[in-house]
């Protein structure tokens, strides 16, 4: 076994480059007090930046300047403790920065208020009057769209002094489920008495013994069905402050409010739903050909995420992943493959896991920093994918930040998962292509189908589950365990089709779905997938001047709305054509599986 290295023995290359933000931690000190003193300037000018369009510059300006300098003095500080998280030094600035957040969003808070007492015209004729703020016109009529949906200043202090209070069902959800809660012991596949938790569950769930499995995912739901009702508390909680929100900032319902930030119409959230719906006939066949391979007489949900191919067990050193990810991306042109040659030579990557370091991958950076890549390498084809997916990040970033100013380059969540998604995809395609064993060539498929299953039918049942519980109550419904534990039974009815047996058991798993304390998030990854897949679709396809279309997308940032952001790469989400398509990469997929398993 390759031992695991301290940090200090990490080689320089094989390291992201964040000590160029702050050679020496006296510079990000120096910075810090710097940026105590420009928040102490945006307090004094409470009074005074609604008198003139020069004091409303003046103020906009060292806003952006402030929460600029902030943001960098965090990322370098997060970015330094994920290296080690051992290291003290840079808990304790995380610390410190997060106190100069908090700091500055107390004293700006007088700011969207003042502005939305006054008539929005006043606001939009600073504008016209001071150039300077004209990069700041879509961020301020943006906020100015809240006029009618904002309460007066001291309704708003009063909601603020009850947020807490109004989090608590979600607080009190994650200590039971992550700390309190206890799953009981199952058989291995060795005959070992094992504790189940929820850290390796999905490892059960996907076992080659099926007694495992079936332990595994009956423990689970069980477990949380005896703590239904006090779940089902905490969840409703949740969902009853949206609705009271929503009701008292003059939304008709919960999903209005919620989509109303991103400018997303309640169709688009409907015609997923009646989209996926559509399709269903398609997943109905996805499972019919695991049970086939699977060699069972009677297909459960717990025998959904075995896999059923032997697994890619092929080694790829950091080099050839490299070389993989930069070829797979070349159909993407030129430009794209300049910029992304850049990240490999100019410190954006930390490779390889060491002691202390952060666990997972993600993409990381701000407005005046790399947009750094964290992994944690260690040569499986599944590291070479998530190389892929990073950097897919990272290099929306590099566009975004290159692209536009400070004010417009972060782009909004609804659009944060396509461009990672679709090197992901144009990777999954690339190594089909150069694939000549059959056995890995269907593991690459089986792959791309549990992407689709898992990130748009399965988010997609939990959208429709989640539009339930909100519906209700904006009706004044009482929720209840057992009315939502059988509609939960019924959707996945309907999603998993008559040849599969939905085991009662499954009643109880919405109870452990975390993301519905974040309400109307999930349908996201859905929409997500489904815009990647276009793209990378129209991509491979060679459509004419889409390539340009998609850089420009990424270029794009934060400068308008995501659905007008789409436009530049002919997407309309209101319509059922991305839908269709993202479907038909589907199809093609499984019939490229289907008929590779018959040979």
């Amino acid at each position: 076994m390759e031992m695991i290295l301290e940090r200090s023995q990490v080689k320089k290359e094989d390291k992201w480059d964040v000590d160029s933000i702050y050679p020496e931690l006296s510079l990000w000190e120096q910075d810090a007090k710097t940026a105590g003193k420009l928040i102490e300037k945006l307090a004094d000018m409470k009074t005074m930046f609604l008198n003139s369009a020069s004091n409303f510059k003046d103020m906009v300006l060292l806003d952006d300047k402030t929460s600029r300098l902030i943001e960098k003095l965090y990322v370098f500080a997060h970015l330094k403790s994920n290296e080690d998280m051992r290291n003290a030094t840079y808990q304790e600035l995380i610390g410190k920065a997060s106190q100069l957040y908090q700091d500055y969003e107390e004293k700006t808070a007088y700011v969207q208020p003042m502005m939305l007492k006054e008539e929005p015209s006043k606001i939009l004729g600073f504008i016209d009057q001071e150039k300077e703020l004209e990069t700041y016109r879509h961020n301020i009529e943006d906020l100015l769209r809240y006029k009618d949906h904002t309460l007066t200043e001291e309704q708003e202090k009063i909601l603020a002094a009850f947020s807490r209070t109004l989090s608590a069902g979600s607080d009190a959800a994650s200590f039971l489920m992550d700390a309190d809660m206890r799953f009981g012991n199952i058989i291995n596949e060795n005959g070992e008495e094992v504790e189940l938790t929820d850290s390796n569950y999905s490892i059960y769930l996907k076992s080659f013994d099926r007694k495992v499995r079936k332990q595994a995912f009956e423990r689970m739901q069980e477990t949380y069905g005896s703590y239904k009702n006090t779940l089902t508390a905490t969840l409703a909680s949740v969902v009853n402050a949206a609705s009271v929100l929503a009701r008292l900032n003059h939304f008709s319902s919960s999903l209005q409010a919620s989509l109303y930030a991103n400018k997303i119409p309640e169709a688009l959230y409907t015609n997923l739903i009646e989209s996926v719906h559509r399709y269903l006939p398609l997943l109905y066949d996805y499972f019919a050909i695991k049970k086939d391979l699977l060699q069972v007489d009677e297909f459960h949900l717990y025998d959904g995420y075995v896999s059923t191919v032997p697994s890619i067990d092929k080694q790829y050193d950091f080099e050839t992943g490299k070389q993989l990810v930069q070829e797979a991306l070349s159909i993407l042109g030129d430009e794209y493959s300049q910029v992304l040659k850049s990240a490999f030579v100019e410190g954006w990557i930390d490779k390889y896991p060491n002691r202390g370091k952060s666990g997972g991958a993600y993409s990381s950076g701000c407005y005046d920093t790399k947009p750094y890549v964290l992994l944690n390498y260690t040569n499986t084809y599944d590291d070479v994918s998530t190389l892929a997916h990073e950097l897919g990040h990272s290099m929306h970033s590099y566009f975004s930040i290159q692209y536009n100013d400070y004010a417009n380059h972060s782009y909004p969540l609804f659009l944060a998962e396509i461009a990672s998604t679709v090197n992901e995809l144009l990777f999954s395609y690339y190594m089909e292509q150069q694939a000549t064993d059959p056995k890995e060539k269907m593991a690459i498929l089986n792959e791309r189908l549990d992407m689709f299953k898992g990130t748009i039918f399965r988010q997609t049942m939990f959208a429709e589950f989640e539009k339930h519980m909100h519906d209700l109550t904006d009706q004044k419904e009482i929720l209840t365990a057992d009315s939502l534990s059988k509609y939960y039974y019924e959707l996945n009815k309907l999603y998993f089709g008559k040849d599969v047996v939905v085991d009662e058991a499954i009643s109880y798993e919405w109870l452990r779905i975390p993301h519905f304390y974040r309400p109307f998030y999930v349908y996201q990854y859905a929409t997500g997938l489904s815009i990647a897949a276009y793209i990378a679709k129209n991509i491979l396809e060679e459509t004419p001047g889409f390539k340009d279309k998609y850089i420009e997308f990424l270029k794009s940032g934060g400068r308008d709305y995501p659905l007008e952001v789409l436009k530049i790469i002919d997407v309309d989400l209101t319509t059922a054509k991305v839908f269709d398509e993202a479907m038909d990469m589907f199809r093609d997929t499984l019939g490229t599986f289907k008929k590779l398993n018959q040979k």
